[in-house]
This record gives C-alpha cells, structure tokens and sequence, in this order.
C-alpha cells in the first residue's frame, strides 16, 4: 500500500553535520542512545520503553513495542559500535554495526530527559553481490536485453531478494525472473508465483467504483454521507467528500489512520487488527483542514473507506464484487485478497526492512486499499485489459478510471491511476507492503505496459518506470 505504510521504522533524511563540539542537548542524547542499546543487547525491552517519553508511548504502545522488539528488532542483536553520524533540530542519527549495518535516530528529548524520537533503518545497502544472480531471461532478442539491463542493476545489488517482471509489447506477453521465491532456496520465481500487490489494489478499488457510475447506483460526485451510519454522516466535515474525492487522493482525509496505533497487536500487520467501528471512529471524529477536491494528499484511509461504502452501496464483500466483476471476466485466478495455501503454494516469501521474513499484509476495514495478491501472469492480462478488453462494461468502467480528475503538477490523476507527469500517456502505480514492492506502467497510446513484483520493500517500484523509459 505507494504504500499503506504506517511502520515504525520510517527512515527521515536530516541533513547537516554534527558540530565539531558536542551541544548539552547532544551530550544528554548521545548518553540515552547508549543506555537503549545497552538494554536492547540485555534482552530489556521493558527498560528500553521505559525512557520514551511521553509522546512516543502515545505513538508507540506497550503492546505495540512489545510486538516491534520482539519481530524487528532482538533478530539483530547485538549491535555495537555506536557513533553519531548527524545532528539536526534536537535530533541525532547514529550508525551502529550488528547483524545488519543500520542507522537509528534518537532526539526530541523532553524535560525528564526522556526520547520522542526513537527509529531504524538499515543503512543503505549499495555493494553489488559476488556472484551472479539466477534468472530465467534467455537474452536472445533486443527486449531480453532491455529487460536484463534494468532488472540486473537491481537483483546484483545486495539486500534485494526476488523479482519477477511481465512486459506487454507489440500485442504481446513477456516474463522474466530472477532471485529467489525465498532466501538460500535457490527457488527462482515465475510467471505464476504469487506476491503482495499493495497499493495496486486502489486500481481496482477504484474500477468498481466506475463500474457503480456506469450501473447508475451514484455518480462520481455522490457525496460519501448518502452511504455512511447515521452517527457518522451528521459530520459536517464529511458531506461534502464524494467518491470521486477518495478516488484521486483530494478527500482531505489523512494518509494512515490517527487512530491506529492502539489497535496494532503486530507490527508486522498493522492494520490486521483495524476494524470497521475503528474506521467509523475515525470519521465521526474528524475535522477537514481543506476543502474537498483542491488539494492532494494520498490517503489510505480514503480508499479503504470506498471500499467499505461500495459493500454497503451493493450489500456485497469486497471481495466478492472484485471476483465478480474484475477477477472472472479477465480470469485472472491468481488474483485474491487472501492466502489459501491449500490452494497455492508457488509464493515469494516478503522481506521487512531488515531482510527478516514476514507474511503477507492482512488487511481488515482498509483491505480496499493495499489487501490484493497477485502473479506477473494475472497482472499482464490486467494490464492489457486497461489498453483494450472484451468486456464492454468492463471498458467502460477502465476507460473512465484513465479520465483525469485532478491535475496540479506533479500530481495528475485519473480514478486510482496516476500519470507520469514529464509523460502524459503513461499511467502509473505502486504498492508496498511489509515485505513486498510492485509497480505498474502503462502507455496508453503506444501500448506498452510493464509490470515488477519484488519480495523485498527497497527500490523495487522504481524499476517499472526506469524500464518502460529505456523501452520507449
């Protein structure tokens, strides 16, 4: 979910050089940094929490933290060798060495000497791999070539696990794939191996949301109160939001919901355990900054709430209409918003961050958003379906998803699409997920489309464009 990301590790770029004598401020931050890996490399999470302050612990719940250290972080201890790289704003960056190199931001300390800013990140993994990477492009042709170009340049470069590429060109379908479906398998993934699409799924969402306009059962311009509880549509912050505002990210509603962090139990999942009545909640209690459809602000919240709308405007799942009126007709059986490993086993396992496995996002209220997985080889009959399909409704209902809605460079936006702003026929989309990357592009007028599925969270969603460019 370009992405659904509300993790706790999130890296912040602070520029500036630390000063060649240490502040007080400094000196304080440095000294707490060291306690915490103290406790950290003592198995002492509850020590550790201990010296949040309090606007941490309201971000960061005991429960919440319990699930972070135990998942993310007690699998690369111990670490050592702490020395400050940065200091900015009350706010230090460190680099210390452990199973993986990683940096970690300590600061913001309040009055009781206490941490409100506490996160990691590995540092940034550039070291090519020693040897070369399985794959299974024959580099016969121009394309192959083309593809092995672009796709080497990531799978070589260390950290990157699996990636798995589909191009339609010239009318017709190309796969390739290098890596592995999962670390030291020598498992090399393809056409049907199946990963986590993320924030892909707004593409869909956003297609039966076209499909509801064609049917006549609202317009674009519905407002979203018509199809909400009573007790949350007498929000006056909310009558004037419509579909189409929660389609092109112009609703005002926020990125990741404010009121997540006390239902995370997983810090893996961190929407596992966020339902309807949390989402509800939500709404009854929000207050609009801006006016509707003038400025963007991509927002989970607001597809995963279209998603809801759209069950209660058909009185079906979502998953239920996605099988009907998308999944069947381009019979793409690949394609599910949850795993049933009785019925597929040829999954790419995700990796997190800090290379550590972790399962396929689940998804509750805002499965609409980020819930979707899917292969190369459902996703290419997806992506010509948005070019030309059979299925006259079904046209219907893509071709308006590529209307633009909202264009204030460098954002442009159909339903769920977004375009390349320095290429007007190209739409485009990303996802990322705890421990998967995806990206599509697609040129409308030249009728090329691309699609990359990785396993791991680094750059893999840059590869799509970087590849449909050399293409062109």
């Amino acid at each position: 979910m370009p992405n659904i990301n509300s993790r706790l590790f999130i890296f912040l770029l602070l520029l500036g050089l630390a000063s060649c004598k240490p502040t007080s401020s400094e000196q304080k931050t440095t000294a707490i940094a060291k306690l915490t890996i103290r406790y950290m490399n003592e198995n002492k999470p509850d020590s550790v929490y201990l010296l949040f302050g309090e606007a941490l612990r309201k971000q960061i719940p005991v429960v919440r933290w319990a699930s972070i250290y135990k998942k993310q972080i007690s699998g690369l201890l111990p670490l050592r060798d702490l020395s400050l790289v940065t200091w900015k704003d009350s706010i230090g960056i460190y680099k210390v060495t452990g199973k993986i190199p990683l940096q970690i931001m300590f600061g913001n300390m309040d009055k009781n000497g206490k941490m409100n800013t506490f996160a990691a990140v590995p540092s940034t993994e550039t070291a090519k791999k020693m040897y070369k990477v399985s794959t299974d492009n024959k580099l016969i042709n121009h394309l192959d070539s083309t593809v092995d170009k672009v796709v080497s340049a990531y799978i070589q470069t260390k950290g990157n696990v699996g990636i798995s590429t589909a191009v339609f060109y010239k009318r017709n379908s190309y796969f390739y794939n290098y890596g592995e479906r999962k670390i030291g398998t020598k498992s090399l993934p393809d056409n049907h191996t199946v990963y986590d699409i993320g924030s892909i799924t707004k593409t869909f969402t956003s297609t039966l949301l076209a499909l509801a306009v064609h049917q006549q059962k609202l317009t674009l311009e519905t407002s979203i109160t018509k199809f909400l509880p009573d007790s949350v549509a007498q929000n006056q912050a909310l009558k004037n939001i419509t579909f189409k505002e929660l389609a092109n990210h112009t609703s005002g509603l926020p990125r990741d919901a404010d009121n997540l962090g006390s239902t995370v139990i997983d810090a893996n999942q961190p929407y596992g355990n966020y339902r309807i009545k949390d989402l509800f909640s939500l709404l009854r209690h929000f207050k609009q900054t801006t006016m509707p459809g003038v400025k963007y602000g991509y927002s989970n919240i607001g597809v995963g709430l279209m998603g809801v709308l759209l069950e209660r405007v058909y009185q079906r799942s979502y998953r239920e209409l996605l099988q009907q009126y998308i999944t069947a007709p381009l019979e793409m059986n690949e394609t599910v918003c949850s795993i049933d490993t009785t019925k597929f086993n040829n999954l790419a396992e995700g990796y997190n961050n800090f290379y550590q496995p972790v399962a396929f996002y689940h998804l509750q209220a805002v499965e609409a958003a980020g819930a979707i997985k899917s292969s190369t080889f459902d996703l290419i009959n997806y992506v010509k379906a948005q070019i030309l399909t059979s299925d006259p409704d079904l046209d219907l209902a893509i071709k308006l998803t590529h209307q633009v809605t909202f264009d204030k460079k460098p954002d442009i936006v159909g339903l769920g699409w977004h375009y390349l702003p320095d290429a007007k026929n190209v739409i485009t989309h990303s996802g990322g997920t705890g421990g998967y990357s995806s990206s599509i592009c697609i040129d409308l007028n030249k009728q090329i489309a691309v699609v990359v599925l990785t396993n791991n969270t680094s750059t893999g969603y840059i590869v799509a464009k970087d590849l449909i460019n050399l293409i062109h």
